[in-house]
């Protein structure tokens, strides 16, 4: 068996996991935005969906270890998934947002104010609810971005530390060596 790059299969699944999370991203700005209930939905199933797929990463780097991992190689090649991941994520959402359908959040408010009126919510409660798309669009400054890539990053490292702590697998010091 050819020894891997410590490295390779982080950058491996980094690199599909972000691919499949920009797929969900466009499924779910452009077939999901009609709702505000089924546009959250999409994006919570697409999140921990996200999650198990960090678990898969963390499996593929134990199995290629031989079955036996400490924590530090498993949580290394999640963690890099991680990173590839959540820039993959700002870095689709800014272009999506910014470039490809710049009034999305204009649309979307429509489609939630919409909602709110057909809910029988008051005028007050509904300016209340929609004071959340202004802070929307600031959200989507660079800072903020990074600010966002950071908070992700460590919200999902905690998950992958779970994940690497559930992994891990040492081998038994009083089992046979062969000679």
């Amino acid at each position: 068996m050819q020894p891997t790059s410590k490295y390779s299969t982080g950058l491996r699944f980094g690199l599909i996991i972000g691919l499949i999370y920009a797929i969900l991203l466009f499924v779910r700005f452009n077939f999901f935005a009609g709702s505000p209930l089924s546009f959250g939905l999409f994006a919570i199933v697409s999140y921990l969906l996200i999650l198990v797929l960090y678990l898969f990463a963390g499996i593929s780097r134990k199995k290629e270890l031989g079955g036996y991992a400490d924590f530090k190689d498993i949580f290394q090649t999640i963690f890099i998934s991680i990173l590839i991941t959540e820039a993959v994520y700002v870095i689709f959402t800014s272009v999506y947002l910014r470039f490809i359908d710049p009034s999305f959040w204009d649309n979307f408010k429509v489609v939630t104010r919409n909602f709110f009126e057909k809910a029988g919510m008051t005028q007050d409660q509904i300016d209340a609810k929609m004071k959340g798309f202004d802070e929307a669009n600031k959200e989507m400054t660079p800072w903020a971005m990074i600010k966002g890539y950071g908070t992700w990053v460590i919200v999902d490292s905690i998950v992958g530390m779970i994940y690497s702590s559930i992994l891990r697998k040492k081998k038994d010091i009083f089992q046979e060596t062969k000679l």
